[in-house]
């Protein structure tokens, strides 16, 4: 009886910690459909509107090394019942914007709070789950933000009809109120007994060089690589970066503690993520140009043409608990990732759009490998920090995770649009240069997920020889 409470209670942690997850993604998904109502109610350029998105996903990136370090030395209940409120006050402000500036700066306000929950939210699920559990709570914790991604669109477009753009942040508002209750309540209030000491100077190194390098990866393609803007950033990104390293080396409270990399399989572990994510997003960002330029489809066709990929995603992280009390994350890492590969090259053979069962099975392909891949990457990554490095390793891990999101987007809008060019140049037409330039970035994408294959493999094999 006792062992059920037991159970019971790690489950509603779980719920709550999974929560903080669910609600970052699902609010960087759901603003993008307000994008252009925005525009108009404020009377601004598009390119000013883009700092809405881009500036939640700037902080939010930036700031995920500090929060997940600050789970390993301050109160976790204080620190995710804050995130839940001060994502809630964002929300709320962001609502009652009168102006675009003041709707950015509250954006990033929330960002806060989000970049707080999405660094935080597996550390406290490895923290509560043990063993074939701990698989299973990351499997699902996995599926959940599975569900934000797949649900954000839709229900922005919802919440737009019938509220106006200033609707899409009540449900932030009501989750994370409600989430900010139960995390007071909930949430295990563990008590550091180390004196609480932090790296004020690096942290503020580290940020300065991960937001240089996060305004490359974003901005870079529309400045041109080779502007001085750029090279300007990226010099300031490698002067504080070293800067940070050689302070972390010399002092016993790092930010971020560079022993962890010395473990080969949180090293492979981490640069596998990036590179997963990396190939997923050269497609998730040039689809939905492919379906209503190539295959003339509508929004919402374009839509429930991705539906595959989330529900194979959700179905396969649901089963990934399942699986890993059979077989080794690492071995399921790289059967993820080679379904991946099979997805993105039958992808690549796509034509003029008119083969939907090539282009379902495709998503199904990738959704599945995914599913398989994310939640035994998470676990292998957790499993391989030590207990009281669990925050920083989460935050890390966030970290890799979003640098493979953004560098998947930016350096596939870049490539498609130098070999369209280039197919232009050479009189292949206007649709034909697209699918060519398409398929291009599609057999990048291939390429990089056979290395994600090789790294997984790598990190498998590390784990048989270091259990």
């Amino acid at each position: 009886m006792q062992e059920k409470n037991t159970d019971y209670i790690k489950w509603l942690i779980f719920l709550v910690s999974a929560a903080g997850g669910f609600l970052a993604m699902l609010d960087s998904n759901t603003i993008n459909v307000a994008l252009y109502e925005i525009s108009k109610d404020f009377n601004a350029d598009m390119n000013s509107v883009q700092w809405v998105v881009t500036g939640y996903i700037l902080i939010l990136t930036s700031f995920l090394m500090l929060f997940g370090k600050l789970n390993d030395v301050i109160n976790r209940r204080i620190l995710y019942t804050s995130g839940f409120l001060i994502f809630a006050l964002g929300s709320i402000l962001n609502i009652l914007s009168s102006n675009l500036y003041m709707l950015i700066f509250c954006r990033l306000v929330q960002s806060l709070g989000a970049s707080i929950l999405l660094s935080n939210n597996i550390a406290i699920i490895s923290s509560v789950f043990r063993g074939k559990k701990r698989a299973k709570a990351i499997g699902f914790s996995s599926a959940m933000m599975a569900l934000a991604g797949m649900t954000g669109p839709s229900l922005g477009g919802f919440l737009m009809h019938y509220f106006g753009w200033r609707g899409v942040f009540i449900p932030g508002v009501i989750i994370a109120l409600i989430g900010a209750y139960l995390s007071n309540k909930i949430i295990p209030s563990v008590i550091h007994k180390e004196k609480f000491r932090f790296d004020y100077l690096g942290m503020v190194l580290l940020f300065i060089s991960t937001f240089c390098l996060l305004l490359i990866i974003s901005k870079g393609h529309g400045l041109g690589f080779f502007s001085i803007k750029v090279l300007i950033l990226f010099l300031i990104f490698v002067l504080f970066g070293f800067l940070f390293y050689l302070r972390e080396k010399r002092i016993n409270f790092p930010v971020v503690d560079f022993e962890l990399f010395k473990t080969k399989i949180f090293l492979f572990g981490n640069f596998a993520m990036t590179i997963s994510y990396f190939a997923l997003f050269s497609n998730a960002v040039m689809f939905p140009y492919y379906a209503q330029v190539i295959m003339k489809a509508t929004p919402l066709k374009t839509a429930l043409l991705m539906l595959p990929f989330s529900f194979c995603f959700m179905f396969a992280a649901l089963f990934n608990g399942k699986l890993s009390n059979k077989y080794a994350s690492g071995l399921l890492m790289t059967t993820g990732a080679g379904f991946i590969v099979l997805g993105l090259l039958l992808f690549s053979t796509a034509g003029y759009g008119d083969d939907i069962f090539k282009i379902i099975l495709s998503q199904m392909l990738m959704g599945t490998g995914s599913g398989i891949y994310q939640p035994s990457a998470n676990i292998t990554v957790m499993n391989s920090a030590p207990v009281n490095e669990t925050g920083m390793a989460s935050g890390i891990l966030a970290l890799f995770r979003n640098l493979g999101m953004l560098l998947g987007i930016m350096i596939s809008l870049c490539i498609f649009d130098v070999r369209k060019l280039m197919y232009l140049t050479l009189h292949f037409g206007g649709i034909n240069s697209f699918i060519f330039a398409y398929r291009d970035v599609l057999i990048l994408g291939a390429f990089f997920a056979v290395i994600c294959l090789l790294l997984s493999y790598r990190t498998y094999k590390e784990k048989i020889k270091n259990p």
